[in-house]
C-alpha cells in the first residue's frame, strides 16, 4: 500500500507489523521460489567464481558476484516484481511485502554500514525506498545468507527486523513444514467440505 506523507511525518510513522505465520501464508507461493532462486544463484556463483584465480580477485569481488547472481536469479523468477530503489538497492515487491537481499552477520542481522537510511529500514519507518519519494506501509523483509569458515554459502533465510532488533526468521525447513502440515491441510479441509446450496430468492416454497 502506497501512502503520501510529508517528510516531517515519515520518521515517526511505522510500517505495518509483519508476523511470521501471516507472512508464510501471504507468501506461500513466493517463498519456495525465492529459496530456489537462491540455490540457482549459489550454483551459478560457484561455477563462475571458480574461473577466476584467487590471486586475481579484487576486493569485494566474491560478494559483488554473488549479489549479481542473486539479482539475476530473482529477476528471472519474478520478472514483473523487482525494482531498484535508492542507492541502487535491489528490491523485490510481492504481496504487499518489500524484500531486500543481504549477507548476514553472526547475529542474523544484515551487514550494513550504519546510515540514517539503513536505520529507517531496520526500524520499519515509512521513509521511501525509492527515488520517487512515495512512502509505503508495506513491511520490509530481508532475504539473507551467511558464509562458513570454508567460504561456503549457507543458512539462507527470510528475516524481519523492527526496532533495530531481529524479530523472527523463516528458513526453508519452516516453509516446507508449514506447507505440508498447515496450508495443505486447510486446503484439503476446504475442498472436502460439503457444499450447501442456498435457495434461490426467485423460488417459493409450496406453502407460501
Amino acid at each position: 500500500m502506497i501512502i503520501n506523507l510529508t517528510s516531517q511525518n515519515q520518521s515517526s510513522i511505522k510500517r505495518r507489523t509483519a508476523k511470521d505465520t501471516e507472512c508464510q501464508i501471504d507468501l506461500r507461493k513466493e517463498l519456495p521460489l525465492i529459496f530456489n532462486a537462491f540455490k540457482n544463484a549459489s550454483s551459478n556463483f560457484e561455477k563462475e567464481v571458480s574461473q577466476t584465480p584467487i590471486e586475481a580477485r579484487g576486493r569485494g569481488f566474491e560478494a559483488s558476484l554473488l549479489n549479481s547472481k542473486m539479482i539475476h536469479s530473482i529477476q528471472t523468477t519474478f520478472p514483473n516484481n523487482w525494482k531498484y530503489g535508492k542507492y541502487k538497492r535491489f528490491i523485490l515487491r510481492v504481496n504487499k511485502y518489500s524484500i531486500l537481499f543481504k549477507k548476514l552477520d553472526n547475529k542474523n542481522m544484515p551487514m550494513n554500514i550504519s546510515t540514517n537510511f539503513s536505520s529507517a529500514i531496520s526500524n520499519q519507518f515509512t521513509m521511501s525506498l525509492f527515488d520517487e519519494g512515495t512512502t509505503s506501509i508495506d513491511p520490509i523483509l530481508f532475504f539473507g545468507y551467511k558464509k562458513d569458515r570454508l567460504g561456503n554459502i549457507v543458512e539462507p533465510k527470510l528475516i524481519y527486523i523492527d526496532d533495530n532488533t531481529l524479530q523472527w526468521t523463516i528458513t526453508e525447513d519452516n516453509i516446507s513444514l508449514f506447507t505440508d502440515n498447515k496450508f495443505v491441510a486447510n486446503e484439503i479441509i476446504e475442498k472436502t467440505k460439503p457444499k450447501i446450496k442456498s435457495l434461490s430468492p426467485l423460488k417459493k416454497t409450496s406453502n407460501q
